[in-house]
């Protein structure tokens, strides 16, 4: 019997095999089983929420509609104090997009809901009036949410807390004004400080009238080897904790960026040169700075976008006067305490301070806000992109999709298509920090031009006309992340050729094409195919769906991403402890390659082709986007014929995207997604 057979379900660790299913219009719950081969096929995490909602969504259905459902999906490892495992999975259908939505976040909801004795949460149905969800192991109650809906999220989450209890009593999962007036930008918050961001799930929960999820369990979850389970785990919190120290410290203390060292960072990028770091010192700097540690060097050696993707970063926003004041080294001087998304031993998120904003217990910006609040913006008040950045997590925004708004606006009115007058009076101008957060909050309240804004830049774009459609930069209807295609071409392809687009956490290869970052299967790939240079297009089409496959690995197990940044860990070895599979790295790789085509494949159901992805022009070093100075002058990316490559070693048809039918049989999920699939 081969490691994705099915075998006695009677008999299984891992997973509980139940998920529990609410509809909110109805008011009444139940439960589904889900067969263990289901698990030994797609693992846990969105890889099973991929599977429900492949059997459960219909088709056709608005994202916004009643009929629509979301699950929350606990990964595999989730809920097992496995290091590294406190993340939550949300899937469904976007309506930013139209297409299959999910997105990854810190927080205890997941673990909870497997002490509660559930792998995966699926909802529907709308409620008649504001609700809370409340699951306490098996039971499951619907509560008015009364006063707290319009409440912003820490008013929200402290009177949940008051409620139900702290963290450690209840996972909380909640959305703030924006999510209840169905912005299409609106995050849902988690636990307070994590963030469901990207793609318009707080619009979701807006619709089913959706307050707020709460979930405490008391249960444990079956595992098969619990002896070298927990060695396992030990020996990897170990590992970390003997590379986090003084002598670690020392080192990242020395390599903040230095304002005169501009020009070796633009060097390395013209030259193709890999940055590349000792583990340890990874793992201490991801455990001081996590994300903000990049933004500086990022802005001057062109990874970081500016000026809406037309701009100059060592011109525009250089190091030595601008891009400083905003990094991750500045930011330290505002943390009072660590963050940590769960079970982690290298916590790499902080709390922070602002006296003369007046904020403090507020989330630090990482990487993403502040390039995009800041050097996006060519704004670098660092004390202003911090109250943004609150902004967003008090009202629940997509950080990405609304500072990439803002830097859209601020071309269009530096090009007179947009007036102060459109802007109720605010004057949104490059630099102009005041007028950014502003708007910001005016998104956050759904207050005058804030109504369109919040539904991201292509529907704004819309809203205004007059030609400002040209200069939206996203791909079918989401704004990418705060990474430059003209830096990475293999990001590019992860924007353009992913089920959900312009996302920086879906899998790609593009840390190996510019760190030099290593495959965290080895035994599964000859390394040949995963290593690839900076500069130039060879073999990475191949490299590409082999990290992308592992990566829906990565999320199927719910780890951190960073992992892969700082080090390995041992997959196989944790899952086989923890399943009693005896799967190798090969089945592994099969199991990300099925969830894979089964998440680009809801897209097929749902009419989105893959020219339907389009590159933004500035995207590919085309019209104003091929840049006339900087590292990245006059680079331009073939991302389509890139995407084509990466289609071809995936079996995709680079027509429809439908994967080849030999494949589909190889896989075993040719039944699954008959219909959709090509003939060879």
């Amino acid at each position: 019997m081969s490691a994705t057979q099915s075998h006695n379900d009677s008999v299984r660790f891992g997973s509980h095999g139940r998920v529990l299913m609410v509809d909110l219009g109805e008011r009444r719950s139940w439960v589904e089983e889900v067969e263990e081969s289901v698990y030994r096929q797609f693992l846990g995490g969105y890889g099973v929420g991929a599977y429900l909602m492949w059997k459960h969504f219909p088709a056709g259905t608005d994202a916004l509609s009643p009929d629509a459902c979301f699950a929350i999906c606990a990964g595999l490892m989730t809920g097992t104090k496995t290091p590294f495992s406190g993340r939550i999975q949300i899937v469904g259908k976007s309506p930013l997009t139209g297409g299959w939505a999910d997105s990854n976040s810190g927080g205890s909801v997941a673990s909870h809901l497997r002490q509660a004795g559930f792998d995966a949460l699926l909802v529907r149905g709308r409620a008649e009036q504001p609700t809370l969800l409340i699951i306490r192991d098996d039971e499951v109650l619907f509560e008015p949410a009364g006063e707290l809906w319009g409440q912003q999220i820490p008013e929200a989450f402290d009177e949940l807390k008051r409620r139900y209890g702290s963290k450690r009593d209840v996972g909380v999962s909640a959305i703030g004004p924006a999510g209840e007036r169905q912005a299409r930008i609106a995050s849902v918050m988690n636990d307070r400080y994590h963030a469901f961001g990207r793609q318009g799930f707080g619009a979701i929960y807006g619709s089913k009238n959706l307050k707020a999820i709460v979930v405490s369990g008391t249960g444990q979850l079956p595992i098969a080897d619990e002896k070298t389970f927990r060695s396992l785990c030990k020996q990897i919190t170990n590992e970390y904790k003997r590379d986090i120290g003084p002598l670690m410290r020392m080192v990242v203390w020395f390599s903040k960026p230095k304002k005169w060292l501009g020009w070796l960072y633009r060097f390395m990028a013209r030259r193709g040169m890999k940055v590349q770091a000792p583990v340890p010192a990874m793992r201490q700097l991801w455990s001081d700075r996590g994300t903000t540690s990049a933004v500086s060097m990022s802005v001057e050696n062109g990874d970081a976008p500016v000026k809406n993707w037309q701009g100059v970063g060592s011109r525009d926003f250089p190091l030595s006067t601008h891009s400083h004041k905003i990094d991750g080294a500045e930011v330290d001087n505002l943390i009072t305490k660590k963050l940590s998304c769960g079970d982690c031993p290298m916590p790499c998120k902080g709390i922070v301070k602002v006296k003369s904003r007046g904020l403090e217990d507020v989330r630090r910006p990482d990487y993403e806000t502040l390039c995009g609040f800041g050097a996006n913006l060519l704004n670098d008040e660092l004390d202003v992109v911090v109250a943004c950045h609150d902004a967003c997590n008090r009202y629940g925004i997509d950080a990405i999709s609304s500072s990439a708004t803002l830097a859209w606006v601020a071309e269009m009115a530096e090009k007179g298509v947009i007036t102060p007058d459109d802007l109720d009076g605010v004057d949104m101008r490059w630099g102009n920090a005041e007028a950014a957060l502003a708007l910001t909050v005016k998104m956050g309240e759904g207050d005058g031009c804030g109504v369109w804004l919040a539904q991201g830049s292509a529907r704004a774009a819309e809203h205004v006309g007059k030609g400002s459609e040209d200069y939206a930069v996203h791909v079918h209807g989401q704004e990418p992340a705060y990474h430059d295609t003209r830096f990475s071409s293999l990001m590019g392809v992860t924007y353009i050729a992913d089920p959900t687009p312009g996302r920086h956490t879906a899998g790609s290869a593009s840390w190996n094409e510019t760190f030099g970052v290593g495959f965290a299967l080895p035994r599964a790939v000859a390394k040949k195919e995963t290593n690839v240079k900076w500069k130039g297009s060879a073999g990475k089409g191949r490299a590409q769906a082999h990290y992308s496959n592992s990566h829906q690995v990565l999320n199927g197990l719910g780890l951190c991403m960073f992992t892969s940044l700082t080090g390995t860990l041992p997959w196989l070895d944790l899952v086989n402890a923890l399943t009693g599979w005896q799967f190798t790295e090969e089945d592994l790789m099969l199991c990300g390659e099925r969830i894979q085509n089964l998440r680009a494949a809801f897209n097929r159901r749902e009419g989105i082709v893959p020219d339907d992805f389009k590159p933004h022009p500035r995207m590919l070093g085309q019209g104003d986007g091929n840049l006339r100075a900087g590292p990245l002058k006059g680079v331009k990316v073939p991302l389509l014929e890139l995407r084509r490559d990466y289609f071809a070693a995936m079996q995709w048809d680079p027509q429809s995207g439908h994967l080849a039918r030999s494949r589909a049989e190889e896989l075993g999920i040719s039944n699954l997604l008959d219909g959709y699939l090509q003939s060879s």
